[in-house]
């Protein structure tokens, strides 16, 4: 028969405690709590939580530790990835994992001291950090309103009170998402926190000599829908693009519409027109598409705006996203146009977007002119010195 204790630590068993052993160390080492940096995972929110990280320990000589709690955590992604950021490695880098942690075999203990500072990259890494009463204080970046991840219940309640801790600094993606949660009742959180607006590198997007060219083919709509991703609202965008055919509105003798994923199926819109299903991409490979990209549909249920509306505008396409709460005339680029959850108004946002990404003058000048950051430098200066300072002053031990 079970206890009690086993049944929380197998329904919680992503935020266990980490098992740790002191030792003597010299030096701030910086520690990076994440499930996982495989390919797979090397994107979005995880990516930019690896990116602060690196720019921090790099200028600062700190030793970077990258902890990874479900897949094992191999350094070679990791050194591979700023390979495509082009980002300098700090001059230490160590690796950590307890993805075997119920082993009978292996004793996980991660090396500690008085030196190591704490980074949670998700609530359930955030509570992993507090249950282990390994320091005072620890630094939470958080990139999303992560309670709309669960209908209310045990998950959204520990996330609830992760997200309003007293003993947690927040790191917050674009002012947006801060805006949001200041607005919603997270007091520690308005009172313990900085944001950030996110970087899209010119290295990785950019436009090239055919992007505002007229095509001898058909133009390409690309939508980002995740039909196991919720808060992309893959069944509302399909329903939008089927009427939009019906109603000849996207004409699929000029337009091809592109989907990506490995849980994609094949199927059909109501003329028969079958989408062209990309599968996975890797970084290089979704870049060369994004820039083949003319119009992007890319839904997204929360207050952040995502990252593929800004790696499609960076790349030289229109997008067309949703209004949600305080996202509602964002000042990017007037290439992005954002509409109500609403079918009748996503439809009209779909003929504007066709529209504008046809009309390759004006295209070209809204590119030209978007005010997105294209450096990660940039992005983070305004926190830096705050974060640095308040590390140098040991708040994190």
């Amino acid at each position: 028969m079970k206890t009690v204790s086993q049944i929380l630590k197998e329904k919680f068993w992503i935020a266990r405690p980490l098992n740790t052993i002191l030792e003597e160390a010299e030096g701030v080492r910086f520690n990076i709590v994440t499930d996982d940096i495989s390919k797979k995972s090397l994107f979005g929110g995880v990516a930019t939580a690896l990116i602060l990280a690196t720019i921090l320990c790099d200028r600062n000589q700190w030793t970077l530790r990258i902890i990874t709690r479900t897949e094992p955590c191999n350094l070679n992604n990791y050194y591979k990835f700023l390979e495509i950021y082009k980002l300098k490695a700090p001059q230490k880098v160590e690796a950590y994992s307890d993805e075997n942690y119920d082993s009978d075999i292996i004793n996980f203990s991660l090396p500690i001291s008085d030196s190591d500072i704490f980074m949670a990259t998700s609530w359930w890494s955030a509570k992993s950090l507090l249950d282990s009463n390994i320091n005072r204080r620890i630094l939470y970046i958080i990139q999303e309103e992560e309670t709309f991840f669960y209908n209310y219940s045990d998950d959204r309640l520990c996330c609830e009170k992760v997200m309003d801790s007293p003993q947690i600094d927040y790191i917050v993606n674009s002012k947006l998402l801060y805006d949001y949660l200041k607005n919603h009742n997270y007091d520690s959180l308005s009172s313990n926190s900085w944001y950030f607006e996110p970087a899209f590198p010119s290295e990785l997007y950019f436009t090239d000599e055919n992007t505002f060219k007229e095509k001898k083919e058909k133009k390409k709509l690309f939508f980002y829908g995740r039909p196991k991703n919720p808060r992309n609202l893959f069944y509302f965008g399909l329903e939008c693009l089927d009427n939009a055919i019906e109603r000849g509105i996207i004409d699929t003798d000029l337009w091809d519409i592109y989907f990506a994923g490995s849980e994609m199926e094949n199927f059909s819109f109501c003329n028969g027109y079958s989408p062209k299903i990309n599968g996975v991409m890797g970084w290089k490979e979704y870049a060369a598409f994004a820039r083949t990209v003319d119009l992007a549909f890319c839904l997204m249920y929360t207050p952040h705006p995502s990252y593929p509306p800004f790696d499609m505008l960076c790349s030289g396409a229109v997008v067309l996203s949703n209004q949600f709460e305080n996202k509602q005339h964002l000042k990017y680029s007037s290439n992005l146009l954002l509409k109500e959850l609403d079918k009748e108004e996503m439809i009209k946002g779909l003929t504007e977007g066709l529209e504008l990404a046809s009309n390759l003058e004006k295209r070209k000048e809204n590119y030209l002119h978007n005010c997105i950051l294209r450096s990660w430098e940039d992005s983070f200066e305004s926190i830096l010195a705050d974060l640095e300072e308040r590390i140098n002053k040991r708040i994190y031990v």
